[in-house]
């Protein structure tokens, strides 16, 4: 509604004693008909940059709840401000061309007292809080800035050498003087709404909404600096039923992750929660699940969504991992879909990991990860290895890949080939954490029940590597495999210690040396049949170790320590 049906309705002067200010036009896609809004200059507030509007905003803010709830509308103009607290039934409505500006002071960010009690953190300040308030929002076309420049500065350290960027961030080389951090905190609310804005430098988090039910994140944008420490996009934690849709977020940590941590009451399940039609850019993670998460997550999707890295192509501006799930914390993940999901100069493209207890060594296990469908995914100018893993004796279940295509961009070094990975049971669940791979396109272990159909893995540079590693995983079945073997004529597939397998109906690419290895004395029921294999050198190889009966080719037995070759017209011989 503009500002001249704003007037014919008579809503200008006739709603809660609310005139519109002059040349303050009502951006379209708000209904004010039939509600009233306050106009904060009305209470005082200026916009001038120079004069703290915080006082006059959040008096708005009261009128209107104490009215039965309405709109707060913010004119154009730079509103320096502390702490806003939304309360029951109210819209802050931030005008384009107006911009809620953080305050440089820590003096202006306070909590209400009772959410203070809850959380006894006395470094909680944000700039927009909620807490226990009912059908709120967060609209407009303008902006909410948190001012991160007089907060952040970079530390004196040595500057990295650079074949050490690949696992660092650009943060990295920066610190938070203080923290302002969620800059928009809202807490244990019901019906929450945050449409259009544009959320910008935020000191730490820059979203989140935990504890909540019935949550709604829609055509937001994010822009903080590449090295902004802990500048997170979207947080939701410990929150069910959750939208989040048509979102364009560019920051220096993780673009959106989803936890299950709240200290503002009794953890929930992260439960109903779906992300779409986004785009993300990080200098840490782009879509992640688990991190804090003492609890449980179920039903999440993400989808149609690109993940990128905009701020640069060094390697610690880049994306950690595109699509990251992890379970360090005690909880458990059960019931995630990603689906068609493009992914560009990230460093890893996909990351699963079960572990133990972050931080403590002598926690009993208690996590579990399972049912998680991962689709239709498209992944350029990845430099380090996608990896599906779990710890000894918990395994990760039920996995399915489908449709995924992984380019990878960094040459391999053969000695990278003989890599220990190391078990890491506890610490920092990271993707890079690992350090590099014996595989270039996949690492699996410790999983139990894993599905990979129409898998393109290609190296555009050269990779003496294998192209997947499977070690200690029980039910795998991968069908219609392609792609680059490695460079160094080894096999293009490693499998140690894999029971229960079915390899089938793939193609082996041109310059395939041996197709797949087996390995380990605990590897058995191994059964190939209807692949394409009459490029590689060597269909199968088996260890020394590997007993006898334990792998069948096309339905007849193999026996241990022999080689199976095809012959030129499809026949095969033992040798």
């Amino acid at each position: 509604m503009n500002r001249r049906d704003l007037l014919k309705n008579g809503l200008a002067a006739g709603l809660g004693g609310v005139s519109a200010m002059p040349g303050n036009a009502v951006t379209p896609g708000i209904d004010l008909k039939h509600q009233p809004f306050r106009n904060v200059r009305n209470y005082g507030a200026r916009g001038d940059l120079l004069t703290k509007d915080t006082r006059a905003i959040q008096s708005a803010v009261d009128e209107t709840t104490d009215a039965g709830g309405g709109i707060v509308y913010v004119p154009p103009g730079t509103y320096l401000v502390g702490t806003i607290q939304i309360k029951n039934n109210v819209t802050l409505y931030i005008e384009a061309g107006a911009t809620l500006l953080g305050s440089p002071d820590l003096e202006d960010y306070s909590m209400p007292q009772e959410a203070a009690d809850l959380i006894r953190n006395p470094n909680s300040r944000h700039l927009i809080f909620a807490f226990r308030a009912t059908n709120i929002g967060l609209a407009g076309s303008g902006t909410i800035d948190g001012q991160s420049s007089k907060f952040i500065a970079p530390l004196r350290r040595s500057v990295p050498k650079p074949e050490d960027l690949w696992h660092l961030t650009s943060a990295a080389q920066w610190e938070r003087k203080a923290r302002v951090s969620p800059m928009v905190e809202l807490a244990a609310c019901t019906n929450v709404r945050v449409e259009g804005l544009t959320f910008q430098n935020a000191v730490g988090w820059t979203l989140r909404p935990i504890g909540c039910e019935s949550v709604m994140i829609c055509g937001i944008r994010i822009r903080n600096p590449d090295y902004a420490p802990n500048s997170d996009g979207i947080d939701p934690s410990s929150c069910q039923n959750v939208m989040i849709s048509d979102c364009d977020i560019d920051t220096g940590d993780d673009a959106i992750c989803i936890k299950s941590e709240n200290p503002y009451g009794e953890n929930k399940i992260a439960r109903n929660i779906t992300v779409t039609n986004c785009i993300l850019s990080s200098a840490c993670n782009g879509f992640k699940i688990g991190s804090e998460g003492p609890y449980g997550f179920e039903n999440i999707t993400f989808s149609n969504s690109v993940i990128c890295s905009r701020s640069g192509k060094r390697e610690d501006q880049r994306v950690i991992s595109a699509i990251d799930i992890v379970m360090p914390d005690g909880g458990w993940i059960e019931g995630v879909t990603v689906s068609n999901i493009s992914i560009r100069n990230a460093r890893i493209p996909l990351c699963i990991r079960l572990q133990n207890i972050t931080g403590n060594p002598k926690a009993r296990m208690t996590s579990w990860m399972r049912a998680i469908m991962i689709s239709d995914v498209q992944a350029f100018d990845a430099i380090v290895t996608s990896s599906i893993t779990g710890i000894p004796g918990y395994p990760v279940e039920d996995v399915t890949l489908q449709n995924i295509r992984i380019h990878t961009a960094e040459e391999g070094h053969e000695t990278w080939k003989n890599n220990v990975v190391p078990e890491r049971e506890h610490g920092y669940a990271e993707g890079s954490a690992f350090g590099r791979f014996p595989s270039f396109g996949f690492y699996c272990r410790h999983v139990k029940g894993l599905r990979l159909n129409a898998i393109d893995v290609r190296s555009t540079t050269r990779d003496p590597r294998p192209m997947i590693h499977f070690e200690d995983v029980e039910g795998l079945a991968l069908g219609t495999l392609s792609g680059t073997p490695p460079s160094s004529g080894d096999e293009t597939i490693r499998l140690v210690a894999v029971r229960d397998a079915a390899i089938h109906n793939n193609y082996a690419g041109r310059g395939t040396g041996t197709f797949v290895r087996v390995e380990g004395a605990a590897s058995s029921e191994i059964s190939l049949f209807a692949n394409d294999l009459h490029r590689a050198k060597r269909a199968v190889a088996l260890g020394g170790d590997v007993l006898p009966g334990s792998v069948m080719y096309d339905g007849s037995e193999m026996v241990a320590k022999a080689d199976l070759i095809n012959a030129p017209h499809g026949g095969k011989e033992g040798v």
